[in-house]
């Protein structure tokens, strides 16, 4: 095998990213020259789980600002937490970074472990986050495995089977430890990303300009579409439910704090019922006896990973007036994306 290394560090000291925020963020009081902040890299690591970079700028940039620490983010509350994430989504992400920040001042006194194993023991942190972030921040050895470095060995190696394949996935961790450096590993680290990123697409990748090009497998057999063999597709079930939205005299919303576990933890939503008009009377009437339909907005289409929601919201107007009405003009808590957008469409 030829090692990639050498190759792939040469071209990320010219044409690789390193102005992104959470690498500019390493130049925070709390950060040396040669030791950047774990914090930034941390949250961005996480943050970048199923998002893409152009995605999770805004977001980063904005969370910092409100927990720019892992103090400020262990003392934060989880509805704060949620509120500055919502949107991004899989928001079990979230919960679990306020509880590693709470662990991490608790146990380490507010300093990001350095040991591998201390670091995987965190809540929702991963071997491959965990390497990437003691790569990055201190310079150590350790391989990664996120979606852009499985694509560029996948190519390279031409390794076949879906890597949601125990088999097709242990190969993968082979090769990328195989390939990982005994030097400069924060830059081969964001190297071998950045090429996945930014070269090595899922579509019409620019090998041409690839500095990995002359020994992978994929391109000398123009076989680049079929690295890395994509999962056997199946037709998504779609769901439908139907949605409350409870005003009351003031032009408030009722809004309801959703269960830890299940889909869009932790956040506030409207009464979810099923969609049918039996129900819908049921389900309003329990809730006050005197309240009425007022009108229903347009259907949203919301999709999962494995399903498709089709929400259709209906608007009621009502004479109850207890805790859980909020104004939508001053909402700080997080919601559901489709939530956000059906609240944007009220009078």
């Amino acid at each position: 095998m030829h090692p990639i290394s050498k190759p792939l560090l040469k071209w990320f000291d010219q044409f690789g990213r390193h102005h992104l925020p959470w690498q500019v963020s390493n130049n925070s009081p709390q950060a040396s020259h040669s030791t950047p902040n774990p914090y930034p890299v941390w949250l961005s690591e996480v943050m970048l789980q199923q998002t893409q970079v152009s995605t999770v700028i805004g977001y980063f940039n904005n969370f910092v600002q409100h927990f720019p620490t892992i103090e400020a983010l262990a003392n934060a509350s989880e509805d704060a937490v949620l509120a500055q994430w919502a949107g991004l989504g899989y928001y079990a992400r979230a919960r679990n970074l306020h509880k590693c920040a709470q662990i991490i001042v608790a146990q380490y006194q507010g300093v990001f472990p350095k040991k591998f194993e201390q670091v995987l023991d965190l809540p929702g942190v991963g071997e491959s986050t965990a390497g990437a972030i003691l790569a990055i921040s201190f310079n150590q050895n350790h391989a990664i495995l996120d979606g852009n470095v499985k694509r560029v060995l996948a190519r390279y190696h031409q390794v076949k089977g879906h890597y949601g394949q125990s088999k097709t996935l242990q190969e993968l961790w082979h090769l990328a430890r195989y390939h990982t450096p005994n030097k400069r590993n924060a830059d081969y680290t964001q190297a071998i990303m950045d090429l996945g990123a930014t070269l090595c697409t899922r579509s019409n990748p620019e090998c041409e300009r690839c500095p990995l090009a002359q020994h992978c497998q994929a391109k000398q057999h123009n076989t680049q579409g079929n690295y890395p063999n994509p999962k056997p597709r199946k037709n998504k079930p779609t769901r439908s439910v139907a949605m409350l939205i409870y005003q009351n005299t003031a032009a408030e919303v009722y809004l309801k704090k959703r269960p830890q576990k299940g889909i869009w933890g932790g956040l506030w939503s409207l009464v979810e019922c099923e969609n049918d008009e039996k129900t819908i009377n049921q389900v309003i009437t329990k809730f006050d006896k005197n309240a009425v339909i007022k009108n229903k907005l347009p259907t949203v289409k919301h999709s999962f990973t494995h399903y498709h929601l089709m929400i259709n919201p209906v608007v009621v107007t009502c004479s109850r007036n207890t805790e859980g009405f909020h104004s939508i003009a001053r909402l700080k808590v997080g919601l559901p994306a489709p939530v956000k957008k059906i609240l944007a469409q009220l009078d």
